[in-house]
C-alpha cells in the first residue's frame, strides 16, 4: 500500500524523493522504517469525512480526542495517540515541516497538535511512520510520525459536495470543497477551500444505543443523585457511628420532596431520592463549523533555484453542551441552640454567615434537623445547560528556496503558525455570587426552591478564556552524495534549525480564582526557544546492505540539551525482499503548559476509599449504605494540578525490526517493535491518590468528617512506559479478466506488551490488566475495479480490551477482595464506498459507514457515563453520503 500510494510520483527515470523517517531523497519506497501510507483516494474510498477520521482509523491508534470529549478542557479540538505513546508524543507534520500546538492543553496540562485543523481537500497522502524518530525531526516524534502530504501543481478548477446523514438523526454534515490551479512553465499556484457543518449529536438521538437516559440497561448506570436533597449527619448519628460502625439507624440524605413535586420542580425522581437524568442534556458531539483555506506555490526563479511557500488560514467554531451545574459546595452548620450558619469556600478561603433559628433560615429547610453539619445538593437546571462556544483561527505561512547545487539538493525555509483560541461559557454562577443571593436578608432563602429568570439573570456568570499560541521556525537542509564506493554513493543529508515557541491562556478573574460553581480551569505564559543541527547518512556496505546512521543534537532554552543516535540496517537479497531493523534514541521537551503554567484548576471522580472502608463499605458496592454511597462509589471533587520549571526532558529508546515482500501480485511485512521511554513526565491522578492514599495522603484535603474535598497535584519526572508490538501488513491483486480486478488489503497492530510505572515507588502495570488498551486492530480493505466503476469494502475491526475499573466483594468471612476483570468483547464495523466516474472530469461516490450500525461495546464496570471509552468508541451510528466532484 505504501509503494502504491508514493511510486505514482516516480517517473520514469527513478526520481528520487524523500519518505518520511529519513531526510535523505531515495528511489526505494520500502526503507528500514515502517511507513503507512494513505493517499486521498484511499480516505475517500473508506468513507472518511476528514482528515481526524483516517487517522483514527490507523491500527497504530490506541487512542484518540474526539469531539466526544464535550466535558473536556478542549471540546473543540482533536488528535491520536500513537503505540500507547499519547497525543503529546506523537509529532504532526505537513510537508515535513512541524506545526504550532494548540494553546489550551488538553487536560489542562499536555500540549498537542491539533488534527481537527488539517486540511482534507489539499491532502495527497498521509504518511505515518511507525516508529519514533527523534534523531531525524527531534523532540516529540516517539510514538510515530505523521507527515501530511500536500497536493502540489495542480491545474484547472474542482468543485466538490458532500452529505451525510445518520440514520438516527443527529450528527449530519455538509462538506463542499474548491480547488484551484493555475501553472505556467515556471511555477504553480494552487488554492484549496473546504467549508464543513457539522451537526449536534444529542444524546437523547442514541436510544437504540442506551445513551438516552441516564439509567438504562447496564449494571452500574445511574440517575444523578444530584438534584435537590440535603446531605449531612447529625451530631448525634455521628456518634453513634463512630461508637458503633453497625448502627443502622443514621440518617444520612434528605428529600423534602415527593416524587410528584420532585418532578414538577424540573428535576428526576429516580426512586428513592430526587435526582437528575443528565443525558437529556447531554450532547454526544458537538455541532461545529469549519472553513479551512490553504494555497501553495511554486516558481522556478532560474533553473537551479525555485521559490517555494504554503499560506494556510482555518476557523472554526464548536459549541458543546453538557448537563446543568450540579453544586454541593453550600455548607450549613445547625448549632445546638438552633443557629444556623451557612459557609462555602471562595477564592481559596471560607466565607460564612450566621442566619436566624432553624426554624426560618433559608426557607426552614433545616427546621426538623437535630445539631449537626449539613450541606444542599441542588442541580441547578434553570441555568440551563453549560454550554461552551470555542471559536478557533490558526494561520501558518511557510516561504523559501529549494534548488540544486552540482549535485547537491538543497532548501531553506521560514515558517510562522500562530492559534489564537476564544471560550466562551453560559449556564454558570459563582459561588460568591450564590453565597450572596443564599444569604440574603436576616434568614437568607432556600437553596431547595425554584430560581425565578430573574434571579437566574442576576446570579448567572459567564467565564471567558482567550488563549494563544505561536511557532517561529526558520530550517536549512541539503543533501546529496559525499562519496563514491564500490557498492554504490554515501548519501548524506545535514541541516540546521531555529524555533521559538510561546503561549498564553487567560481567563476571567473569578475563573482564576477558582471561583465558578462546577468548573475550574486553566491559565499560563512562556516562551522557550530551541535550535538543533543533524546529520543523516546513507552507506552502502554491499549491494545487498544499507546502514543508516543518523545523530541530531537539540538545545533548549530551559532545559537544556539533548543528543539523540538512531542507526538502521536494511538488507536486501533480492529485489523482492527486504529484512530491515533500526534502533535509536526518542525523547520529548516538558509541556510549556507544565513548566510555565498556573495552577490549574479543575474536577475530578473519585472514590474515598479511606473513608469509605473505615466506615465499613466497599468501594464501587452500590449497595453499600446511604451514608457511604458516595465515598465509596464516587463524588466529584476540585482539583488543582501546579506547574514545575525544574522538569527534564523525557528519554528513551525505539527499535524496529522486520522484514518486507513486495511481488509483482503480493505483498507482505512483519515488523516487531519496542519504544521505552523514562522521566516521563506525569501528575498522580486524583481518583489514584484517593485510592492509593497511604502513599499520597499529603495531596489529599479532607474535611472535619474525613471525606477527601480537594486534591493537589504537581508535575515531576515520575514515569517510564515501555511498549512492544507487532505490526502486519499484506496485500494481494487478482484480475478477474473481464470482470475487472480485485485487491485485497489488510493490516493490524497487535500490542504484546504494555507496562507503565507511575513512580519510582509503585509497581508496574500492565496496561492490558489495567483496562481500555486494545490487544489488537485490524483493518481489512477490497476493493473491486471494473470500467468506471470502483466499489470498496473496508472492514474495521478492535479486539477485546480488560474493563476498566476493579469491583470489590465481600467474602463470609468479610474479607474484601477484587473481582477478576472480564473481557470486553471484540468490535468490528464496516463501510461500504461506490465511486462511479462519469467520464474524465466527474465522479460520483456514495457509501454507508458503519454499515450494521455498530454501537460502542459497553463497560459493566463504569459508572461514568457514557460507560465506554470514548478514545475508542462513538456512537455515531449508520450513516449515508453521497459526493459529487465536478473538475473543469
Amino acid at each position: 500500500m505504501a509503494s502504491q500510494a508514493i511510486a505514482e510520483e516516480v517517473s520514469a527515470d527513478v526520481e528520487r524523493i524523500e519518505i518520511t523517517g529519513s531526510r535523505i531523497k531515495r528511489t526505494d519506497m520500502e526503507s528500514a522504517t515502517p511507513v503507512t501510507v494513505l493517499s486521498a483516494e484511499d480516505m475517500a474510498k473508506q468513507g472518511f469525512t476528514n482528515v481526524q477520521d483516517a487517522l483514527e482509523s490507523l491500527t497504530a491508534t490506541t487512542g484518540a480526542m474526539t469531539g466526544q470529549e464535550i466535558h473536556g478542557f478542549t471540546p473543540a479540538a482533536s488528535s491520536i495517540s500513537l503505540r500507547g505513546a499519547g497525543a503529546s508524543r506523537t509529532l504532526t507534520l505537513i510537508n515535513g515541516k512541524r506545526l504550532n500546538q494548540y494553546p489550551k492543553p488538553a487536560g489542562g496540562s499536555d500540549n498537542f497538535v491539533d488534527t481537527a485543523n488539517l486540511p482534507m481537500e489539499a491532502v495527497a497522502r498521509i504518511e505515518v511512520l511507525n516508529s519514533g524518530a527523534s534523531a531525524i525531526y527531534g523532540a516529540d516524534a516517539v510514538g510515530g510520525v505523521v507527515n501530511i502530504i500536500l497536493k502540489r501543481d495542480f491545474d484547472g478548477v474542482a468543485l466538490k459536495y458532500r452529505k451525510g446523514v445518520t440514520q438516527n438523526g443527529g450528527g449530519g454534515n455538509d462538506r463542499i470543497a474548491l480547488s484551484i490551479g493555475s501553472s505556467s512553465d515556471k511555477g504553480n499556484v494552487s488554492t484549496f477551500i473546504e467549508l464543513t457543518d457539522n451537526q449536534r449529536l444529542r444524546a437523547t438521538d442514541r436510544e437504540n444505543f442506551g445513551l438516552h437516559t441516564d439509567k438504562v440497561d447496564h449494571p452500574r448506570s445511574l440517575y444523578s443523585s444530584y438534584g435537590a436533597r440535603i446531605n449531612g449527619l447529625s451530631d448525634a448519628d455521628k456518634a453513634a457511628l463512630k461508637a458503633d460502625p453497625d448502627y443502622a439507624d443514621a440518617v444520612f440524605s434528605r428529600t423534602p420532596f415527593t416524587e410528584d413535586e420532585c418532578n414538577a420542580g424540573g428535576f428526576f425522581w429516580t426512586g428513592s431520592t430526587c435526582g437528575f437524568d443528565r443525558s437529556t442534556q447531554r450532547d454526544l458531539s458537538p455541532e461545529s463549523t469549519r472553513f479551512i483555506s490553504t494555497t501553495t506555490f511554486n516558481y522556478e526563479l532560474s533553473d537551479d533555484v525555485r521559490f517555494i511557500g504554503r499560506m494556510d488560514i482555518a476557523q472554526a467554531k464548536s459549541i458543546t453542551r453538557i448537563e446543568s451545574m450540579g453544586d454541593d459546595s453550600m455548607n450549613v452548620r445547625v448549632n445546638d441552640d438552633g443557629q444556623v450558619i451557612l459557609s462555602t469556600s471562595y477564592n481559596g478561603e471560607k466565607i460564612s454567615k450566621a442566619l436566624g433559628d432553624k426554624s426560618v433560615a433559608l426557607g426552614g429547610d433545616f427546621a426538623d434537623l437535630g445539631a449537626g453539619s449539613y450541606n444542599y445538593v441542588r442541580r441547578l437546571h434553570e441555568f440551563g445547560p453549560r454550554t461552551g462556544e470555542t471559536k478557533s483561527t490558526n494561520y501558518f505561512f511557510s516561504s523559501g528556496l529549494e534548488g540544486d547545487l552540482a549535485d547537491y539538493a538543497w532548501d531553506a525555509s521560514v515558517n510562522y503558525g500562530r492559534t489564537e483560541v476564544d471560550v466562551l461559557r453560559s449556564g454558570y454562577a459563582t459561588a460568591g455570587g450564590m453565597f450572596e443571593y443564599l444569604t440574603q436578608g436576616d434568614n437568607g432563602v432556600s437553596y431547595l426552591q425554584g430560581f425565578s429568570a430573574e434571579d437566574v439573570e442576576n446570579i448567572a456568570y459567564n467565564p471567558f478564556e482567550k488563549a494563544s499560541s505561536t511557532l517561529l521556525n526558520a530550517q536549512a537542509n541539503i543533501t546529496g552524495s559525499l562519496a563514491e564506493l564500490e557498492a554504490g554513493y554515501i548519501d548524506f543529508a545535514f541541516g540546521v534549525e531555529w524555533s521559538r515557541q510561546d503561549y498564553n491562556t487567560d481567563s476571567d478573574s473569578e475563573s482564576k480564582k477558582g471561583a465558578i460553581l462546577t468548573t475550574g480551569g486553566s491559565s499560563g505564559t512562556g516562551e522557550r526557544s530551541f535550535w538543533a543541527t543533524y546529520f543523516e547518512t546513507i552507506v552502502p556496505i554491499t549491494d545487498e546492505v544499507l546502514v543508516n546512521a543518523a545523530l541530531r543534537y537539540d538545545r533548549y532554552s530551559d532545559f537544556g540539551g539533548n543528543l539523540t543516535p538512531q542507526v538502521s540496517v536494511e538488507y536486501r537479497p533480492t529485489l523482492e525482499l527486504l529484512v530491515r531493523g533500526s534502533i535509536g534514541g526518542v525523547f520529548r521537551a516538558p509541556d510549556m503548559h507544565r513548566v510555565y503554567g498556573d495552577p490549574t484548576n479543575g474536577y475530578s471522580t473519585i472514590q474515598d476509599y479511606k473513608t469509605c472502608t473505615e466506615n465499613g463499605g466497599t468501594p464501587g458496592d452500590l449497595d453499600n449504605p446511604a451514608a457511604l454511597q458516595e465515598v465509596c462509589n464516587g463524588y466529584s471533587v476540585s482539583i488543582t494540578t501546579g506547574a514545575n520549571k525544574e522538569l527534564k526532558a523525557e528519554t528513551g529508546y525505539t527499535a524496529n525490526l522486520g522484514t518486507v515482500y513486495s511481488g509483482e501480485q503480493w505483498n507482505l511485512s512483519v515488523d516487531l517493535w519496542q519504544w521505552k521511554l523514562d522521566d516521563m513526565v506525569d501528575s498522580i491522578a486524583a481518583a489514584t491518590a484517593a485510592k492509593e492514599f497511604k502513599d499520597y495522603e499529603d495531596m489529599l484535603t479532607r474535611d472535619d468528617s474525613g471525606k477527601i474535598i480537594h486534591v493537589n497535584a504537581t508535575a515531576q519526572n515520575l514515569a517510564y512506559q515501555k511498549v512492544t508490538g507487532l505490526d502486519f501488513e499484506a496485500g494481494y491483486d487478482f484480475d478477474l479478466g473481464e470482470m475487472g480486478d480485485l485487491r485485497l488489503f489488510g493490516n493490524g497492530t497487535y500490542n504484546i506488551d504494555s507496562e507503565t510505572q507511575l513512580s519510582p515507588t509503585d509497581p508496574i502495570r500492565d496496561n492490558y490488566e489495567y483496562g481500555w488498551l486494545t490487544r489488537y486492530r485490524v483493518n481489512a480493505n477490497l476493493a473491486w475495479f471494473y470500467g468506471n466503476l470502483e466499489a470498496t469494502l473496508a472492514a474495521r475491526h478492535i479486539g477485546p480490551m480488560k474493563e476498566g475499573t476493579v469491583l470489590q466483594e465481600t467474602l463470609e468471612d468479610g474479607t474484601k477482595v477484587d473481582i477478576p476483570k472480564k473481557e470486553l468483547a471484540s468490535w468490528t464495523s464496516w463501510n461500504l464506498t461506490a465511486v462511479y466516474h462519469l467520464g474524465d472530469n466527474a465522479k460520483l461516490t456514495a457509501g454507508i459507514v458503519n454499515l450494521f450500525d455498530k454501537g460502542p461495546n459497553f463497560d459493566p464496570t463504569a459508572s461514568s457515563w457514557p460507560h465506554y471509552p470514548r478514545s475508542v468508541y462513538n456512537a455515531r451510528g449508520r450513516e449515508f453520503f453521497l459526493e459529487g466532484e465536478v473538475k473543469f
